[in-house]
């Protein structure tokens, strides 16, 4: 009997410690799916350089300001140059500039299952696994062509790769129209064509779109049903766009370069596609610097149908050092840190320039970078390329003597778009060839298209029936701006929420 009563004893026991294991795996898979992402995959904070001093950011603002005040074009220029010359030093251990160390946009508006509900975070992860869009896609949407009766901007039309598609398969997401596009990655985004974006925040504006959920639709919606005009940034806030060119190690890489190829009258498509001048690098081949040598670049690229393909364009080009670029040559272990997006964008980029992959060992060169900062309420806004010719023109004006400073900084044109006083209502025109040409014509101001941004989407575009001037003298509280919630100058706020 004694017997009897233990066994009975120890199944019970187990019975009781199955049910217990069981109830503790429920529980913790109940907590797994409600474990929030606060932060990006790539950014770790514990790596980030800030802004490094003796370039003058976040100096002398009151003397900033009145240099803006009084259009002092001198001084705005000297800080502008400054602030690209600083965001480009190289951090010693990584080998890349202070902006890689930066989270990015991608990071900056991650959706967590605790901000949506189960179902509905399920379905947006889902979403995010099979549908993406491209920069210029992104920036066609803020165009609102309905509303824009003076632009037609018809851009080439990039298919991706095969070879990339069949390399990279678990980096293809799809568009709302069911063609294949590349995801973004967690270092580089995707810009639709052969140029490789990074959009870097500082960790002070990582932190202000985390605090106030600004990744999200709803806070926006939020915002617009309660009739607030302005959603404002803290003034430490830096948002950077930049654009690498694939180079290959070995053989010659072709490089289109502005020469002022439209004018100002022009609204049609100004990409580098159909510019007509080329520079050419050959690293592995020093000695071939200042000769000049033939080469092409532009394949697998279909016209704005879709359904011709464009010329590869050849020609020959004088070959220039390298070091006349910012640029990166990719290690082993650089290749190793990239996720299989970031892989699939550079690749695609280099088949489009170059017919071959992007191998360890290639270079990526720095052609075009945007720096906004707002170190005034009003923002600074500045835009530098790479020129063969850097000290003519009126974008080479101005640049100070920072001797500290490393690399060919120098060897960039800069335009900037600070809120001077206007001349009859009308601002300057200040772009960048190679990141607005490819979507906004070409007589176009950096501020009258950031000044536009806010939510909701089709209400604000960057042109619109209520404002298609893209050169006039707006400010947030212009007229046709009103019943617009405005993202204090930034468009990857609406441009990015979930």
């Amino acid at each position: 009997m004694n017997n009897l009563y233990f066994y009975k004893a120890v199944i019970t026991l187990f019975f009781i410690l199955v049910l217990a294991s069981c109830q503790t795996k429920q529980s913790a898979e109940r907590k797994e799916v409600t474990v929030e992402i606060t932060e990006p995959t790539r950014y770790d904070q514990s790596k980030y350089v800030p802004f490094p001093e003796g370039y003058g950011y976040m100096v002398n603002l009151q003397e900033l300001q009145k240099a803006t005040d009084q259009g002092d074009t001198q001084k705005i220029r000297q800080h502008a140059w400054g602030l690209w010359a600083g965001i480009m030093q190289p951090v010693a251990e990584l080998g890349w500039p202070v902006w890689y160390t930066w989270p990015n946009t991608k990071g900056a508006f991650v959706v967590s299952d605790k901000q949506l509900s189960h179902e509905k975070a399920k379905k947006s992860m889902l979403s995010k696994s099979k549908t993406g869009k491209s920069l210029r896609a992104i920036n066609k949407i803020n165009k609102q062509s309905a509303h824009a009766p003076s632009v037609d901007t018809p851009a080439p039309t990039y298919e991706v790769p095969q070879a990339v598609i069949e390399q990279f398969p678990d980096a293809i997401c799809t568009t709302g129209s069911g063609s294949k596009t590349i995801c973004d990655g967690q270092h580089f985004v995707n810009n639709g064509d052969i140029m490789i974006p990074t959009e870097s925040l500082s960790q002070e504006a990582m932190h202000d779109i985390r605090k106030n959920k600004l990744y999200l639709k709803s806070t926006l919606d939020k915002a617009h049903t309660a009739g607030k005009s302005m959603i404002g940034m803290t003034d430490r806030f830096i948002v950077t766009k930049h654009m690498y060119w694939p180079v290959k190690a070995v053989g010659v890489t072709m490089i289109p370069v502005w020469k002022d190829n439209y004018p100002d009258s022009y609204t049609g498509y100004a990409g580098y596609e159909f510019w007509d001048t080329m520079v050419a690098l050959e690293p592995n081949n020093p000695s071939s610097v200042g000769t000049r040598v033939e080469g092409a670049f532009l394949y697998q690229v279909l016209d704005h149908s879709g359904t011709q393909s464009l010329p590869t364009v050849h020609g020959d080009a004088i070959v220039f050092d390298i070091n006349n670029f910012y640029h990166h040559q990719v290690t082993q272990a650089d290749w190793d840190s990239f996720d299989v997006a970031d892989k699939a964008i550079i690749t695609a980029a280099s088949y489009w320039a170059n017919d071959k992959p992007f191998e360890v060992g290639d270079y990526l060169v720095s052609i075009a970078m945007h720096v906004n900062t707002k170190e005034l309420e009003s923002w600074t806004l500045q835009s530098v390329w790479w020129s063969d010719a850097p000290d003519e023109g009126i974008y080479a004006q101005n640049r100070p003597e920072l001797s500290q400073a490393q690399g060919p900084w120098d060897h960039y044109l800069l335009t900037s778009a600070y809120a001077v006083p206007a001349i009859n209502d009308r601002v300057e025109k200040a772009v960048n060839p190679y990141i607005e040409g490819v979507i906004h014509p070409i007589a176009t101001n950096c501020r009258n298209c950031h000044v536009r941004a806010g939510w909701p989407q089709g209400k604000a575009s960057y042109q619109n029936a209520d404002c298609p001037d893209l050169l006039a003298d707006l400010t947030p509280s212009s007229q046709c701006l009103q019943g617009i919630t405005l993202s204090d100058y930034l468009w990857i706020i609406p441009d990015r929420a979930q």
